[in-house]
């Protein structure tokens, strides 16, 4: 490969590795669940890139079963947390319509 191209793969990695920090700082400062959902999920796409530029910078090709593997429980992993979110969000809307058909009845 040539030197340009390594620089711009040095040059994409570093971008993608900011672009993580910045969207762990999202994912920690929110402010809704939603924005920190989409936060991790961009981490798990930024790490996948990461993994592939890797690959063909060290001309490994197993690093691109890496990140198929990667993906895949990132992706799982985000679908789970949707779940269970989504899940509590439902046991306190119950909770809450229940509370309120006590205090009428009060």
């Amino acid at each position: 490969m040539s030197v340009l191209l390594d620089r711009i793969m040095e040059g994409s990695m570093v971008l993608l590795i900011i672009g993580i920090f910045l969207a762990f700082a999202r994912a920690v400062r929110g402010p809704r669940f939603t924005d920190r959902i989409v936060a991790i999920n961009m981490i798990g796409t930024m790490t996948t890139a990461i993994i592939c530029i890797l690959s063909a910078y060290l001309k490994e090709s197993m690093l691109v079963d890496v990140a198929l593997v990667y993906t895949l429980l990132s992706f799982l992993a985000v679908v789970i947390i949707c779940h269970v979110v989504t899940l509590h969000h439902k046991g306190r809307e119950l909770y809450l319509k229940r509370k309120e058909q006590e205090a009428e009845k009060q």
